[in-house]
């Protein structure tokens, strides 16, 4: 069976109907390649499109609606910024609560005189070193820190050679 020839595509000059279409391609920040993947049909070249958009004050049109984009992407992540710190605000306040319950159980064992209390110098240590980190947690979300990046060290725990811990 042969082949059928394919018939080459006849070009015509563009109507203002295609030339909408290419304002509308290029406003949308399509590449000039693909501009001409869609008008294959049109005897039009891509230096063409490029003076004539120009002529028609549409690639200042263009940057308007880049810098619009621009500010709101800013803007939307702002508030996401804003939102992420006052999450973090209350969860670091959440902590100091808990830390704030632990510290008053403490407190109310060593006053009752309890055999063995909790507020061992470990568990102590832990907690200083726990409101010592929502401190400076607070501090960056508050703004109060201009860092950001704070080295938030782990607590360094001794070991004592001879001594239990069930004797601390």
């Amino acid at each position: 069976m042969a082949k059928k020839e394919e018939k080459p595509i006849e070009k015509r000059k563009p109507t203002a109907k295609d030339w909408q279409k290419i304002r509308t391609l290029y406003l949308r920040n399509e590449t000039l390649d693909y501009v001409m993947e869609q008008i294959p049909y049109l005897d039009i070249k891509r230096k063409t499109i490029i003076e004539k958009m120009s002529r028609e004050g549409i690639n200042r049109k263009k940057r308007k609606i880049e810098e619009k984009v621009t500010q709101k992407l800013c803007e939307r992540v702002e508030e996401e910024k804003i939102a992420a710190n006052e999450r973090h605000i209350q969860l670091f306040n959440e902590s100091l609560d808990v830390i704030q319950t632990l510290l008053d159980q403490y407190k109310t064992e060593l006053t009752e005189g309890k055999a063995k209390p909790r507020a061992s110098a470990y568990n102590m240590d832990l907690i200083m070193s726990g409101i010592s980190k929502a401190q400076k947690g607070l501090r960056v979300a508050l703004g109060m820190d201009e860092e950001g990046n704070l080295k938030i060290d782990q607590p360094e725990v001794l070991v004592i050679e001879g001594v239990k811990e069930d004797n601390i």
